[in-house]
């Protein structure tokens, strides 16, 4: 059975940095740029989904001063494949 999240997102798997570098992952002479981003605060919620599940929430801002944030479960780790 599939994972429905391997459906919803673009993963790649290195095996190294170097391995990284050759598929095109280097953010330094990426294409379009990739900006750097700053993590500004971490919030774990120990009870963040509906079935209490816990959550870890990131504060992220930019150059610019504009702020994002983006959040993980652990179900969302366990299903990249490694």
């Amino acid at each position: 059975m599939t994972n429905p999240v391997h459906n919803m997102l673009d993963i790649t798997i290195c095996a190294d940095a170097d391995d990284a570098i050759a598929q095109g992952f280097n953010w330094a002479t990426a294409t379009p740029p990739v900006k750097p981003i700053e993590v500004k605060k971490v919030v774990v919620v120990r009870n963040g989904t509906e079935r209490g599940n816990a959550t870890v929430d990131f504060v992220l801002q930019d150059e610019t001063g504009q702020r994002f944030a983006f959040m993980v479960t652990g179900n969302l780790l366990k299903s990249i494949p490694c």
